[in-house]
C-alpha cells in the first residue's frame, strides 16, 4: 500500500507519521486481516519557499505579453466541456491574474518536489490556462484540452512568459541581484536535507528481456540484492522550516 501525506504545517506533520501502522491495523483488522505491519518511507519534501522578487519579474512578463490567445474553438470546446461536467459555461479565463501575497491559512493543495529545488536556488512557478474555467485537473477533460485548441493558445503563452524572463534574468543583472539577495536572506542559517539517513531507494530487478536487450547484468555492483521486504522504521531527517508569509 501507497499513501501519501500532505499537510500546510510541518509541524503537524511528525507526530501523525508513527500512527500509520494503527491506521493500517485498524484497517485490516477491520477486514478480518491479522499481523504487524511495517512501514517505510520513500520519499519527503519540504514546503516550497516562494521568491517574491522573481514572481513579479515573471508576472510582468505575463503582464506585458497577455493572456492566451484563445479562439472561438478554444472557448467553444471550453463550454462543451463546462455543460458536461457542471460548472457555468462561461469557455475559457482569458485574462492575467493579479500576483497577491500568498493565504496565510493553507487552503489545500498539491505537493511537488519543485519545492526542494527552491531551497537550493531561486525557484518560481506559473501556471496558464488549459483546462476550462471551473473544471479540475488531472481529469479527462483537462487533458482532452491539452493537444486541442485551448493547449495550442495556453502552451505557446506559457513558453513566451517564461523565455522573458529569462532573456531579462540574463540581461537585467541588478533584478539578478536582489532576487539572489532575497534568496540568500530566507536560507540563511537553513541546510537543506532531502532524505533520512541511511535511506536506500527502493528497486525492482527488471523482467529478463530488458537485461538481455541492453546488455545488463542483474544486480549491479552498487546495489544490495536481494533488497530487505523492509528497510527500517525511518523518521524523517528534516521536513524544512516553517514559513512565515511575506507581505
Amino acid at each position: 500500500m501507497l499513501a501519501e501525506r500532505r499537510y500546510g504545517s510541518r509541524s503537524r506533520l511528525p507526530p501523525l507519521v508513527p500512527r500509520r501502522p494503527g491506521i493500517v491495523m485498524g484497517g485490516s483488522a477491520a477486514g478480518g486481516g491479522e499481523g504487524q505491519p511495517d512501514h517505510r518511507i520513500t520519499s519527503a519534501c519540504w514546503n516550497q519557499l516562494p521568491s517574491k522578487s522573481l514572481a513579479e519579474l515573471l508576472h510582468e512578463n505575463m503582464t506585458q505579453i497577455g493572456p492566451p490567445a484563445f479562439t472561438d474553438e478554444a472557448h467553444a470546446l471550453a463550454k462543451e466541456l463546462q455543460e458536461s461536467l457542471g460548472p457555468p459555461a462561461v469557455g475559457m479565463h482569458d485574462k492575467v491574474g493579479a500576483l497577491t501575497p500568498p493565504n496565510p491559512v493553507f487552503m489545500g493543495g498539491g505537493s511537488t518536489d519543485v519545492a526542494d529545488i527552491g531551497w537550493n536556488v531561486p525557484t518560481v512557478l506559473m501556471g496558464a490556462a488549459l483546462a476550462p474555467i471551473g473544471t479540475k485537473m488531472h481529469t479527462w477533460s483537462a487533458a482532452a484540452c491539452a493537444a486541442a485548441a485551448p493547449g495550442q493558445a495556453a502552451v505557446p503563452a506559457a513558453a513566451k512568459y517564461l523565455a522573458a524572463t529569462a532573456v531579462d534574468l540574463l540581461t537585467q543583472p541588478e533584478r539578478l541581484k536582489v532576487i539572489k539577495a532575497e534568496f540568500a536572506e530566507r536560507t540563511k542559517g537553513l541546510e537543506w536535507t532531502a532524505l533520512p539517513e541511511g535511506y536506500e531507494l527502493p528497486m525492482y530487478e527488471p523482467p529478463a528481456w530488458f537485461l538481455k536487450k541492453t546488455g545488463q547484468k542483474w544486480p549491479p555492483n552498487n546495489i544490495p540484492w536481494p533488497s530487505k521486504r523492509v528497510v527500517s522504521h525511518e523518521k524523517f531527517s528534516s521536513l524544512g522550516p516553517e514559513l512565515t508569509p511575506q507581505k
